[in-house]
């Protein structure tokens, strides 16, 4: 399991690496303007992606090992299709993305839901390796595409950045689709329905709670958006950008965390792996902060050009809620896998309420630091309504939640196993 995660945490890291370039080379050639621009449009296809892993996302995971996938996936893809085409309509409908972007937001969203389902599959067989090996080469073919449009083409506008997207998404959907072809049987339809009404009872708790966290996340863009210009936008983006990357590690252990949980119905299995997945990741996560509120905003400036000054103060608006999330990732993989995913629904309308309230309050009068404090506030109280949910399903004792011997001679193992074993 060790080894997963290890090769997982690599497979993230490259990927953050990769995206802090792609965001580097937008921010320096297309300035806060532009970089604002592709913000709206990205939220946009992620919406829509949200919408359409009702029935091809998470849920997609917990129910593999249930059903034959071909049951699944068909209604998986179907869902996608019909996604994309509302949502990119009601997007623009809605003046939530430009309007002259729709059909682009519409292609675009349905490759990446069709891939999404995809990887999801392979999540739920546990192929981890080859679920990496895609997540990284999607990003390499985004910043090769991108610099072939900007340094060779010399076509340094948002709309090269939306065909690299077009080719991102396209070679990630044909090559997953040729990894999972082998475990997709036609066997008829004969529990079709019910593998229908799984997916919508555990896909729409899961996605609506996704849905209500990424709100969450991101509705202070369009707040932003609204009251302060793409300009602040394109700021802002770039500090959550950075600061969320130290959601590396969290993000790489609930993947795996979440694989073996769904697999497994040791309840006891289940919670330990969870208490200590969580409290290594928190500690990982605090370190990197703590190094990250250290770099001087001359640095950023340096990195991404004068446009984007003042990045260490929205970084220090935003720790706290850096830090609840890292939590939070952790025990929403421990409700998903136990098939609870109710309770990140939950947390999730929590902290899109405060969102709503702290937002529209804080953001017209202190800009986008009142957006870093927004998010902080919001995530706080989210982990916190998991955290008490966690400890009454588990009966979990505070002293639980200190490193003990035991934990290290969990990692100790892991690290033996990895080396007798060759996964």
């Amino acid at each position: 399991m060790l080894k997963k995660i290890l090769g997982t945490a690599g497979a993230r890291l490259i990927i953050t690496i990769i995206t802090f370039a792609v965001v580097v080379i937008n921010a320096r050639n297309l300035g806060a303007v532009g970089l604002g621009e592709i913000v709206i449009l990205v939220l946009g296809i992620t919406i829509i992606l949200l919408i359409s892993n009702v029935v091809g996302g998470g849920a997609l995971v917990y129910l593999i090992p249930r059903f034959e996938l071909f049951t699944i996936i068909v209604p998986a893809y179907f869902w996608s299709f019909l996604s994309a085409i509302i949502g990119a309509y009601a997007l623009s409908f809605f003046h939530l993305i430009p309007p002259a972007y729709t059909h682009h937001v519409l292609f675009l969203s349905l490759l990446q839901s069709l891939a999404s389902t995809n990887l999801n599959v392979l999540l739920g067989k546990e192929k981890i390796r080859q679920f990496n090996f895609i997540s990284v080469f999607q990003v390499v073919v985004l910043i090769g595409s991108l610099s072939w449009f900007f340094f060779f083409l010399k076509q340094v506008e948002v709309i090269s950045y939306i065909y690299a997207l077009y080719l991102s998404y396209f070679s990630t959907f044909i090559i997953s689709t040729l990894l999972i072809r082998k475990y997709v049987n036609f066997n008829g339809f004969e529990h079709f329905d019910e593998a229908i009404i799984q997916i919508f009872k555990y896909g729409t708790y899961v996605q609506l709670a996704n849905l209500l966290q990424l709100l969450n996340y991101r509705l202070s863009y369009y707040i932003i958006d609204r009251f302060l210009g793409k300009t602040s936008l394109g700021v802002f983006s770039i500090g959550t950008q950075v600061s969320e990357g130290l959601w590396l590690i969290g993000k790489s252990v609930a993947m795996v965390q979440y694989s073996r949980i769904s697999n497994s119905t040791d309840a006891t299995y289940a919670k330990m792996l969870t208490l200590r997945f969580l409290k290594f990741v928190f500690l990982i996560t605090s370190f990197l902060l703590a190094i990250l509120l250290l770099i001087p905003d001359s640095f950023f400036v340096f990195v991404f050009m004068k446009d984007f000054s003042g990045l260490n103060r929205i970084i220090l608006s935003l720790s706290p809620g850096i830090l609840a999330m890292s939590v939070s990732m952790i025990l929403s993989h421990f409700f998903s896998g136990t098939g609870r995913h109710y309770h990140n629904t939950i947390s999730s309308g929590i902290g899109l309420a405060l969102t709503l309230i702290f937002g529209f309050t804080l953001i017209p009068q202190y800009g986008i630091l009142g957006a870093g404090i927004t998010a902080s506030v919001s995530y706080f109280f989210s982990a916190g309504y998991q955290l008490i949910v966690f400890v009454k399903i588990t009966k979990a004792a505070p002293k639980e939640f200190l490193l003990s011997g035991n934990d290290f001679k969990f990692i100790k193992g892991e690290f033996l196993e990895m080396i007798k074993r060759k996964d």
